[in-house]
């Protein structure tokens, strides 16, 4: 290839500190290994690999450290000679970085740059990169302190080129003979009141570490490739199975009106009402400072009308209950520019107070389901989710031993709406990292004209056309107010999970929760729905003096704090469905006291 560089890289221990290392000029040998680039062929294992957008189980780890040492243990078993990442310098890195970009494989960025995979090749040439390094470089002058992470980021990028940009015939037989580095276990974290150079070098080292979006278990994790989750399309409805799924994964990628779905009474492809959709723009033409950010304010409430699935599934389900549902969501994480929250113990609440509209759960005290998250930063730092206590309020009102409130460690904790948060020494959120944009989109969104007070659950064939940003993260969909024109431009307006829930925002306040909703059965929820509990009513009702069973297993000390005084500390058996704003959970006939008290 013509200009193409050629370096070769020695770890530290073998050079004179008198003898800098520097990138080798282009010479007659580039020819002859470009050549040999060239000519290096994709197998299917490496055409396999970069399609397969969802690393395996035995390439993941938990969090960021358990993730390295994971997979520097498969670097040493492919690679015959490697060092630790402590043992190169930035500028042997960035020479080792060089010599791989000349052996990438350009169909292999291809298939990357199409879906934008993170693991695509953000500069268009080596010169390009030649000049981010210099800049790099230059700013490590005046910041030395952040000479470590540097180089922590350079071992992490450099490994991702290696594997998922060199083809497997290389790596077998150049990369075989020549030293690679390992990648650093530290996750390193800057001060969020950065500024200037400093925080330019952050940026970089966020953009070199995302291999954690995938082989890391944090965020939203993302699943396994999901064939099966592949809706068939139907002839004689074209197009129609995409708009009703379609995933971060998949391939063919998405397009900017698939995956976008609407309110569901089913699984199947023509249970789920469909809304119009035209493209603005692609993502291409839409510069990054010009996208609503997709994330949440760090407090709010918001009142949503939408759509609900018990049992909550990536798939579809043999068998599964449904809902039309209004909705109220409180959430306090405040973070202030904080990576642990800066509320009392870190602490991090949401709770969902939700009416099941259906016939079949309308007669349960209106379908009333209460759920409410908890977690500290104590919590987190030690991987426990907190606990989830679910109130059933049919239940609630015959008494404090009918089985009302259930609590147990909850399965996935408080998500990260607003900010990002240091879970396991790395970076946490839910749309913030991770997420493709998808482009700007003109779509009909659901129950136009509904106001919160009137009465029933809304139209969902009433739609009023909002220019919106698409975001896609594993199978979740979010989209934002886009026009700024529009009163709610820059907020979140839509969510969509194929089997996972559909809202719709029909009022949001960013303003914090008042404690009240933290500690009482029941809270005024805004939707003007009055008690009908059959003997007790719960106003004024702390959750304090109402005992919960304690559902919970694997962590049952995370609801000691809740659980009733007769239950010394076991945990009840039971069967428990789950939704994406309620849960229910059953006990065994064997587990209830002899008698309701009421």
């Amino acid at each position: 290839k013509e200009g193409a560089r050629v370096v070769f890289p020695v770890p530290s221990s073998s050079i004179s500190a008198a003898l800098p290392w520097t990138m080798v000029a282009s010479t007659a040998k580039a020819y002859v290994l470009a050549a040999v680039v060239t000519a290096a062929a994709l197998d299917p294992r490496d055409l396999t690999r970069a399609r397969t957008r969802v690393p395996r189980p035995a390439w993941k780890g938990s969090h960021f450290e358990s993730m390295s040492v994971t997979l520097n243990g498969h670097l040493v078993k492919m690679f015959p000679h490697t060092r630790p990442c402590s043992e190169w310098t930035s500028e042997e890195l960035q020479s080792f970085q060089a010599m791989l970009h000349g052996h990438a494989h350009d169909e292999l960025n291809a298939i990357y740059a199409q879906v934008s995979d993170s693991r695509r090749l953000h500069l268009t040439s080596l010169d390009a990169y030649h000049e981010h390094w210099r800049e790099a470089n230059a700013l490590l002058v005046h910041h030395p302190h952040l000479r470590e992470m540097h180089r922590d980021g350079h071992c992490h990028e450099a490994v991702m080129w290696l594997v998922h940009h060199v083809p497997a015939q290389l790596q077998q037989t150049e990369f075989a003979r020549t030293v690679v580095p390992m990648l650093s276990e530290r996750r390193h974290r800057c001060d969020p009141k950065a500024e200037g150079g400093e925080r330019e070098l952050c940026q970089r080292y966020d953009s070199q570490v995302s291999c954690a979006d995938c082989h890391s278990g944090t965020g939203i994790i993302v699943q396994d490739n999901d064939t099966a989750g592949v809706i068939p399309d139907d002839p004689a409805h074209p197009g129609l199975a995409r708009q009703r799924r379609c995933d971060q994964n998949y391939v063919p990628a998405c397009g900017p009106c698939e995956g976008i779905g609407g309110p569901y009474w089913g699984d199947g492809i023509l249970e789920f009402q469909p809304t119009s959709c035209e493209v603005v723009a692609l993502p291409k033409d839409v510069p990054e400072k010009e996208r609503p950010s997709p994330q949440f304010a760090e407090r709010f409430i918001v009142h949503q009308l939408g759509s609900d699935r018990l049992v909550r599934t990536q798939n579809a389900a043999k068998f599964a209950l449904y809902s039309q549902i209004r909705s109220t969501m409180w959430y306090d994480f405040p973070l202030g520019g904080e990576s642990s929250g800066t509320a009392d113990e870190g602490m991090a609440r949401l709770r969902h107070d939700t009416y099941y509209d259906d016939a079949p759960y309308k007669f349960l005290d209106n379908g009333l389901v209460s759920e409410i998250h908890l977690q500290s930063r104590a919590q987190r730092e030690v991987n426990l989710t907190g606990p989830m206590i679910s109130l059933i309020h049919s239940f609630i009102g015959w008494g404090k031993d009918a089985g009302g409130c259930t609590c147990l460690a909850d399965p996935v904790g408080v998500p990260v709406l607003g900010g990002i948060v240091d879970v396991l020494k790395a970076p946490h959120t839910s749309f913030l990292q991770g997420a493709d944009y998808m482009g700007r989109i003109k779509i009909g969104v659901e129950y136009d004209g509904y106001k919160l007070g009137d009465e029933g659950h809304g139209d969902m064939t009433k739609k009023r056309l909002m220019v919106v940003d698409h975001y896609v993260k594993w199978f979740l969909h979010l989209f934002m107010d886009a026009d700024k024109k529009s009163p709610t431009y820059g907020q979140p307006v839509r969510f969509y999970g194929p089997y996972s829930g559909f809202a719709v925002y029909v009022k949001f306040d960013k303003t914090p929760p008042p404690a009240e909703v933290w500690d009482m059965l029941c809270v005024e929820n805004g939707w003007g729905v009055p008690e009908s509990k059959p003997i007790h009513n719960c106003t004024g009702v702390k959750l304090s003096s109402y005992p919960c069973m304690n559902v919970e297993k694997k962590s049952p000390e995370v609801c000691k704090p809740y659980e009733k005084p007769s239950g010394s500390g076991q945990s009840m058996e039971g069967d428990g469905v789950r939704g994406a704003f309620g849960s229910f959970f059953i006990p065994r006939e064997s587990d209830l006291p002899p008698a309701v008290i009421i």
